[in-house]
């Protein structure tokens, strides 16, 4: 499994993590999943729900990806907000602002044609807030089948929206 947890975080990360850091992230959800009472108790207990469906080493997969790889939102703008400054000033068009009168499933699919055709904005849910990551294209197959593999639920954001609409 850790294998595959590297591979995965390489695929986020699109070599924009050291090596080194990419073994220290997999090693933590490894930890999490080979034993999960001994990581709850080295770590912040009230973090660590001890009653829920997605198994404890998701949820430390996800917390090793939030400083940048994971965007979170209560919002379609606040989201794509976070992508914007994530690419840097003046990199993408869109404006935030422009996305608070349109549809969600409008919204995912004017941020999903900004990041064509280089990103695709997968749904990496895990809780009530959203939770996206960004994709190289070219990594798609890769990732998809990395998380069937590993039962990590995972879609392409405007797909899955539009098929819930």
């Amino acid at each position: 499994m850790q294998t595959q947890i590297i591979e995965l975080f390489e695929l986020i990360a699109d070599g924009g993590l050291d090596h080194d850091d990419i073994l220290a992230m997999s090693a933590e959800v490894i930890a999490a999943q080979q034993d999960p009472i001994a990581y709850r108790a080295r770590h912040a207990a009230d973090f660590y729900p001890s009653e829920t469906a997605v198994p404890l080493w998701e949820i430390v997969l996800l917390e090793q990806l939030a400083d940048g790889l994971i965007f979170n939102a209560q919002s379609i703008p606040a989201l794509y907000q976070q992508i914007s400054e994530a690419f840097g000033e003046g990199e993408l068009e869109l404006q935030a602002s422009a996305l608070a009168e349109l549809s969600e499933t409008s919204a995912l699919k004017a941020i999903q044609d900004e990041l064509n055709p280089n990103f695709i904005l997968i749904d990496f849910s895990q809780r009530e807030q959203m939770q996206m990551l960004l994709v190289r294209t070219h990594h798609l197959t890769a990732f998809f089948k990395l998380c069937q593999a590993l039962n990590i639920q995972a879609s392409i954001a405007y797909e899955n929206r539009f098929k819930t609409n």
